[in-house]
């Protein structure tokens, strides 16, 4: 199994990876400053309390909650259309590259999770439409019930390749200081 990026060559792999960081990580610190609002008694995690609210009422009382903050509740949803489009690939990139090194001991999980981290976009995506939706007009138990499979799959992806990422690159890391270190 080839990881979604194999066509490139390594050096633009680590090309486009620079890119893709430099761009997700101020666009994540964006939207860490934006929202931070959205946090409330009834949404202690601001958006992603509406994210995971499962029910109409608990979506409810969170927007109830944000009455005056709807607008940076929008606007935070706007911005991560953007972020969605960056932080999968970067994500798939990452997995795909550890899972090509000679020295991975977990390629197959690494070129899986390649592959599937990159869903992470589209049901993010819808997760957006369903909490727009919401706070536009009223809040039911469907919108709740797909913002939270959505974002509790999309989740589930992300922390995956993530976890993915800080084993073997750790791992990685240690043979390499290893390495150096047999050579003196």
């Amino acid at each position: 199994m080839m990881h979604p990026f194999a066509w490139l060559p390594e050096l633009y792999q680590w090309c486009f990876s620079a890119v893709l960081l430099v761009t997700v990580v101020p666009l994540a610190w964006k939207l860490k400053a934006q929202g931070k609002d959205l946090k409330t008694p009834d949404a202690p995690k601001g958006m992603v309390s509406l994210q995971l609210s499962w029910s109409r009422s608990d979506a409810i009382k969170i927007l109830d909650s944000w009455e005056k903050l709807k607008n940076v509740a929008r606007k935070q949803l706007q911005l991560d259309y953007a972020f969605l489009m960056f932080y999968p690939l970067l994500l798939s990139l990452i997995c795909g590259m550890l899972a090509d090194s000679p020295d991975s001991t977990l390629a197959a999980i690494g070129m899986l999770l390649s592959w599937a981290v990159l869903l992470a976009g589209p049901l993010d995506a819808v997760e957006n439409y369903a909490l727009l939706v919401m706070i536009r007009s009223s809040p039911t138990e469907a919108l709740a019930k797909t913002a939270g499979w959505c974002a509790g799959i999309k989740f589930a992806l992300v922390s995956a390749a993530v976890g993915y990422g800080i084993f073997e690159g750790v791992r990685m890391l240690f043979k390499i200081l290893e390495s150096v270190w047999h050579a003196l």
